[in-house]
């Protein structure tokens, strides 16, 4: 497939482009802003489990094999991959938003140029550089669902994990504890629920 410039295709990718380039620009700043908040949640949760330790340590004693295997988790380097990624895709925004401003200015320069030919390495160029910037763009929100749907998940709604999973298991028990007695009815005269008798 041969790609030459057109007077149509060169307005269309510059207007695609100069979009593109708005959205990687904002990108850039977002993911580094996200990679800096993972990397200070990271970090002061490492610091909150070894200051456990050293309180432990400075009290005289020995710190649980719970609370050292919390502090030996987080110090892991699974712990920062998330900011990592993050990182890796704002250097990614930042390679191509480069690369399309070039792409932009290179087909304005065409469009000015009297007696243009139909310079298909450009043509090329545009395509390419607008496609890649239009998949890493899905791509990355795709990314950013999953990473949002795992932290909810895990975190419980903000709730420390431990906690939220210990708050499962009681309102299961709770949920299992009233199959066995039956539904709550309310007493006639009162305020105060009671269980009816089991049949």
């Amino acid at each position: 497939m041969d790609l030459v410039m057109t007077e149509e295709y060169a307005a269309l990718v510059v207007g695609v482009d100069i979009a593109l380039l708005v959205v990687g620009t904002v990108q850039i700043l977002g993911l580094l802003k996200a990679a800096r908040a993972d990397a200070e949640k990271v970090f002061a949760r490492q610091d909150a489990a070894v200051r456990v330790i050293s309180d432990r340590l400075q009290a005289g004693e020995e710190p649980t094999p719970e609370e050292l295997e919390v502090a030996a988790e987080l110090g892991r380097v699974r712990q920062i991959l998330p900011t990592v990624g993050l990182l890796v895709l704002s250097h990614l925004w930042m390679v191509l938003s480069a690369a399309l401003l070039f792409a932009v200015t290179a087909t304005v320069f065409w469009a000015a140029i009297e007696g243009r030919g139909s310079a298909p390495l450009l043509a090329s160029y545009t395509a390419w550089v607008t496609a890649a910037s239009a998949v890493l763009l899905v791509v990355e929100a795709l990314i950013q669902s999953v990473r949002l749907l795992k932290a909810e998940v895990e975190e419980g709604g903000g709730l420390d994990p431990t906690l939220y999973n210990e708050a499962l298991a009681k309102l299961d028990e709770y949920r299992s504890t009233q199959r066995q007695i039956g539904p709550i009815q309310a007493a006639p005269d009162s305020q105060t629920p009671t269980a009816s008798p089991a049949q």
